[in-house]
């Protein structure tokens, strides 16, 4: 195992600089952030739905 050397740093400080512009907010466009939230969503809901059927088949499948 390697040897420590005791140089880490105790504390880190993070400073968030404001950029230079702002991106524009056009309602007229779709915010391309949301569509993939909305398709994450969906794909986790899908999941969730697949498994729980999958669940319910072998559930009913062991009651007969």
């Amino acid at each position: 195992m390697a040897k420590r050397k005791g140089t880490a740093a105790n504390s880190v400080r993070v400073v968030l600089a404001p950029a230079d512009d702002m991106p524009v907010y056009d309602p007229s466009k779709p915010d391309h952030r949301l569509r993939e939230l909305v398709r994450l969503l969906a794909r986790q809901a899908a999941r969730k739905f697949v498994k729980a059927e999958q669940e319910g088949a072998t559930r009913n499948r062991l009651l007969k």
